[in-house]
């Protein structure tokens, strides 16, 4: 069990010291919190479930029974939260002879790294939106976030992604909004979602902003409109996130507000501290519970890049 003792900071015990750099860095502001669905949930386990619709109508023969038709239940998805827990200790002499107030901040640091482990599940769906490796990194049909196979209950298969992974691009950006203009439900009858906005690594904002920032197109010197911002059906996407959690810097993500990628927090942040009587040591945890997945495919497009 790692403890802080005097003998592994002997330079904290030291007055000369102009200053310490710790904790030194700016916060920065929260990304998984602007994009991902946040679910609250008092259970050891939650269960989503897919149905399908009922289909087109056909023609009806006059004198003749009518079509019934019986609603079609599909696959579960469970989402089961994990238990994340850390902490550390500082014995007591250790405490009373830092001489620079460092010690008395380890529970800022240990909330920082709290945030990073929220913000690195939060991006785990997109950073393994390829895999079937775990159950989380799969939907109702068994397949990845990002497929060209999604399988459909009465209803051809589709894709929220290019067959050959490609960069941000003006005509990969076009590519993927037609195909949110495409996609139809569990029996094929169309569906209506939008693209709202795009997640970039940081190799890829400046593409991105010229993308979706842009009143005018940047790949063209014909001063046409940027018809990818302004949308040609109201489905212009004007927001971009860059990612500082991206595992793949040249992988990119098209949501639209009904996606379904959640993140279900069981139990939230607690930080607990104790003095231990027999040592004197400072003891300190934070213990929390959270999964991050997805059910539905739909409002979500990307590519992985190469």
């Amino acid at each position: 069990m790692a403890v802080m003792r005097t003998s592994d900071f002997p330079e904290l015990l030291d007055t000369p010291l102009r200053k310490v750099f710790f904790l030194s860095l700016k916060q920065v502001p929260a990304e998984y919190s602007r994009w991902i669905n946040i679910v609250e949930t008092r259970r050891n386990f939650e269960d989503d479930l897919r149905m399908a619709e009922f289909g087109a109508i056909g023609q009806h023969v006059e004198g003749t029974v009518p079509k019934f038709e019986e609603a079609l239940e599909g696959d579960t998805k469970r989402y089961t939260p994990l238990e994340f827990a850390h902490g550390y200790i500082i014995t007591e002499t250790m405490r009373e002879d830092d001489q620079h107030g460092i010690m008395v901040r380890m529970t800022e640091a240990l909330r920082r790294s709290v945030r990073h482990l929220y913000e690195v599940q939060g991006y785990n769906p997109l950073n393994n939106a390829t895999s079937t490796a775990s159950s989380r990194f799969t939907g109702f049909d068994g397949l990845a976030l990002l497929s060209t196979a999604h399988t459909m209950l009465e209803a051809a298969n589709q894709a929220n992604k290019p067959t050959t992974d490609v960069t941000l691009s003006q005509l990969a950006v076009e590519a993927a909004v037609k195909a949110f203009h495409g996609w139809y439900g569990e029996k094929a009858l169309p569906g209506f979602f939008t693209p709202r906005r795009a997640i970039v690594g940081s190799n890829d904002q400046y593409v991105a902003a010229r993308l979706f920032k842009n009143a005018m197109r940047a790949d063209t010197a014909n001063h046409e409109e940027n018809w990818i911002r302004k949308g040609p059906d109201d489905n212009g996407i004007n927001e971009f996130i860059v990612s500082r959690y991206f595992t793949a810097q040249n992988q990119w993500f098209i949501l639209g507000d009904q996606h379904d990628i959640n993140m279900f927090i069981r139990v939230h942040p607690q930080f607990e501290t104790r003095m231990e009587f027999l040592t004197g040591n400072l003891q300190a945890k934070c213990r929390t519970r959270l999964i991050t997945s997805f059910g539905r495919w739909f409002d979500v497009y990307g590519s992985k890049g190469y």
